[in-house]
């Protein structure tokens, strides 16, 4: 039995148009304002959009313990980066290994606890180390940024 060719290009066509709109609803979705749902990002602090409420001075300060904090974070950052990848090859490997891979999710979750407990700790003294007007501002403004970050104004001199 022979297809025709008239049949073979519908079909091309009609295939051709779906995965066109699926791939378009993808790349739309991403665009959309979802307004108050939860965003994967939800818990995390956004210290840029928090630092905007303080005084040049108070900025000075809060980067440079940023800046400090973040240097002795960064070993178990590539720590916890390992652990992951160890377990992506863990996974992917031919025969499961099923006590490699509890241990090192083990591992990684001990890691990632050890990090958001150093981070816990350096919220704490941020948070002490601010004025009580600014810091209720300030962490309103880090746990709540804007939804769209705002566009760099334009200097009058340009």
């Amino acid at each position: 039995m022979r297809i025709s060719r008239q049949k073979i290009l519908s079909a091309a066509l009609i295939l051709s148009l779906a995965v066109n709109v699926v791939i378009g609803g993808f790349v739309i979705t991403q665009w959309v304002d979802h307004g108050d749902k939860r965003r994967h990002d939800r818990f995390h602090f956004d210290r840029r959009a928090a630092a905007t409420v303080l005084g040049d001075e108070q900025q000075e300060k809060f980067e440079q313990l940023w800046k400090e904090r973040r240097s002795s974070l960064r070993p178990y950052f590539k720590e916890f980066r390992q652990y992951r990848e160890k377990l992506a090859e863990l996974f992917s490997a031919e025969t499961l290994d099923l006590p490699a891979i509890n241990q090192t999710y083990a591992d990684m979750i001990a890691k990632q606890i050890q990090i958001e407990s150093y981070l816990q700790a350096t919220m704490l003294e941020l948070a002490k180390s601010l004025p009580e007007d600014k810091r209720a501002a300030f962490f309103m403004k880090g746990f709540h940024p804007p939804k769209k970050a705002p566009k760099p104004k334009k200097d009058a001199a340009e």
